[in-house]
């Protein structure tokens, strides 16, 4: 995806910025540690950039985050974000459809989505 929800890549290896993610992730951030349990892993759905995966995971340290998207460019972008902030505490991205009846995942102890229906 280019254009409408990103600013191409900000560096090699497939890194997507998406000027949005900047701007709400942290009144975003606000409500999920409202919301979210203290620890387990939280299944990010269309994770997009991957830029909101990473400023979660260094406000959260003590959950695991997996972030997924049916992009292969985005999973691209996400893996690109992760490889540059070294965080522990974020899973290897996976393909995810989220109309498709097995996620990929066994289990979660929440499920989020940030990326997604404003984009449907």
């Amino acid at each position: 995806m280019s254009g409408r929800f990103y600013e191409g890549p900000v560096s090699g290896g497939g890194k997507r910025s998406a000027p949005a993610a900047l701007r709400n992730r942290e009144p975003i951030t606000d409500v999920l540690r409202e919301w979210l349990p203290a620890t387990g892993v939280v299944l990010e759905i269309a994770s997009g950039s991957g830029e909101h995966v990473v400023h979660f995971a260094r406000a959260m340290p003590d959950l695991e985050w997996q972030p997924s998207d049916v992009d292969e460019g985005a999973l691209q972008s996400i893996a690109a974000w992760m490889a540059d902030c070294g965080l522990p505490n974020i899973r290897r991205p996976i393909a995810l459809d989220a109309g498709a009846t097995k996620l990929g995942i066994d289990q979660a102890a929440a499920v989020f989505s940030a990326n997604m229906v404003h984009i449907s």
